[in-house]
């Protein structure tokens, strides 16, 4: 970098150098920031002589960088060594007082060393790579505003850091990506010290896939009104928490979570969040479709959810990026070990006219198929009314169709898991409904769910199951397979309910009915 006064440099840059040009470093002293990115710089000099650098950043240098005497660039305020390696991060890295922000991003390092929870004045920091973290020792930075920690590495760890960063009551952002699965006592620390983050605006958490997480843990936290951005990924969430709505979090403009049930009432909070620009919501059972009415999502840009949705006139004009799964038919499933009934897309949206030409501002959209024990008629059916629907659009969005367990379709025998809570209050038209759409089908295998109903119960559902099966004009043989038999009623909690053999042990918690047909 030439300059005719090397008094006046106060900026430095410099990107993919083997040295460093020799009139810029004859007074080191005078810089107050210094940028080295992609570099493989020789003959540079050490680090400590920018006596009055303010802001350091080392990116993605090829050389190992030395960092000793660090500790004496008493005025740096800002500190970034990003995918650069490092041989060490010295103890003295505690004594730059003044330091406001620190990223430590894959420097080859294990450890984080204990010494920067001295740094008091500390507003952000920015840890990624190491997997040894000084989680007991994190309240001492009274000052952090934003926390960054990923790959957040052993159970000991996990435990002090749920319940050390609430000690931080001055939190705005938490990113942190968690190695272990968060349990039900951990998300219990976890939800406390969030309670006490008043000035909270964006949580982002990762962690290993976990158990359906405890709605009444979750539905104990009441969020900032401050909150804007809210990303968990690893905890199913059985309901989506009553505390996403416009009147509690009205600046909220990113979601990203993953519900158990997704009711229409959700959708209906969703709809209405004012600045919500972006929404991706995974789930196991949703309505068969969603009407988005005028001004609904009014803000929106991307949208990612498990139902089909239909937008009238009005309707999130913003939209560029649309995401949604179709589902051709009346289902039983098992997801995650638990029963769902999912309805078909025509009992809500008839004509399957998704409305997307009322769009104005999209793109792009994806459309997701789920053709479990569906006919290849019914999926045709499908892709050829939304690829006629992109077709017509005056934008020409891109169009992706995807089919979802497509070995899974089938119209000669077919496999369905019942559980009995959801079907016992059915009517019969229902039932025939499972096997209407195989004109073909010859067998038929229902497993019954039976956990939490009665004998009585459960002779209904197998009553009605027979009964579609001998209505139809093809299939021959039923298969009537019961689960969870030792968690059915026992006679003390149902009393006018006969049990008849069931005795509640696990031996009996498969039986099966054959019939021919």
């Amino acid at each position: 970098m030439p300059c005719s006064d090397n008094s006046k440099i106060r900026r430095l840059v410099i990107q993919n150098h083997r040295h460093i040009p020799e009139d810029t470093m004859d007074m080191p002293e005078l810089l107050r920031s210094l940028n080295i990115q992609n570099s493989e710089i020789e003959n540079m000099v050490p680090l400590h002589s920018f006596k009055a650098c303010r802001a350091l950043r080392l990116q993605r240098s090829k050389v190992l960088m030395n960092l000793n005497y660090l500790g004496r660039l008493l005025h740096l305020k800002y500190l970034d060594i990003s995918y650069t390696p490092i041989d060490k991060l010295p103890k003295e890295i505690g004594h730059l007082k003044s330091l406001l922000a620190l990223l430590l991003i894959q420097t080859g390092l294990d450890e984080l060393p204990p010494t920067i929870c001295l740094l008091t004045q500390l507003l952000c920091l920015d840890a990624e790579g190491f997997t040894r973290l000084p989680a007991d020792r994190m309240e001492k930075l009274i000052s952090l505003e934003e926390l960054q920690l990923m790959d957040v590495v052993g159970r000991s760890v996990t435990e002090d850091l749920v319940v050390e960063f609430g000690k931080l009551t001055r939190l705005r952002v938490v990113v942190i990506k968690f190695s272990e699965e968060l349990g039900e006592s951990l998300q219990k620390s976890f939800m406390q010290s969030l309670c006490n983050l008043g000035e909270l605006q964006e949580l982002v958490v990762y962690s290993k896939w976990s158990q359906l997480g405890a709605t009444t843990i979750w539905e104990s936290w009441v969020p900032p009104r401050k909150l804007r951005r809210l990303l968990i990924s690893g905890i199913t969430f059985w309901r989506l928490p009553t505390w996403i709505n416009s009147s509690r979090l009205p600046h909220l403009y990113f979601i990203s979570l993953c519900v158990h049930v997704v009711e229409v009432h959700d959708l209906d909070n969703l709809t209405r969040l004012p600045e919500l620009s972006y929404l991706m919501l995974d789930g196991c059972s949703w309505p068969p479709g969603y009407n988005v009415g005028i001004d609904g999502f009014k803000n929106l840009r991307f949208c990612d959810v498990g139902t089909a949705l239909k937008f009238h006139p009005g309707a999130a004009q913003r939209l560029e990026e649309l995401k949604f799964v179709v589902y051709p038919k009346l289902e039983g499933l098992l997801i995650n070990g638990l029963p769902v009934k999912q309805l078909p897309t025509k009992d809500v949206i008839g004509d399957l006219d998704f409305g997307l030409d009322n769009l104005l501002s999209l793109e792009q959209v994806t459309i997701s198929i789920f053709c479990f024990d569906a006919t290849a008629t019914e999926v045709q059916v499908v892709e050829a009314v939304v690829s006629r629907a992109v077709e017509d659009h005056p934008n020409h969005p891109t169009i992706n169709v995807y089919r979802l367990h497509e070995e899974a379709m089938c119209d000669v025998d077919i496999v369905k898991h019942i559980g009995v809570l959801l079907w016992k209050d059915e009517s019969d038209a229902n039932f025939i409904r499972l096997l209407s759409p195989y004109p073909r089908l010859q067998e038929a295998v229902f497993y019954i769910y039976c956990e939490g109903a009665s004998m009585c119960e459960v002779e209904k559902v197998e009553a009605a199951l027979t009964h579609a099966a001998e209505v139809h004009p093809t299939c021959h043989t039923i298969e009537l397979i019961r689960e969870n038999t030792e968690k059915m009623l026992s006679p003390s909690d149902h009393p006018d309910t006969e049990l008849g053999d069931h005795n509640g042990s696990p031996e009996s918690s498969l039986s099966k009915l054959q019939l021919g047909n």
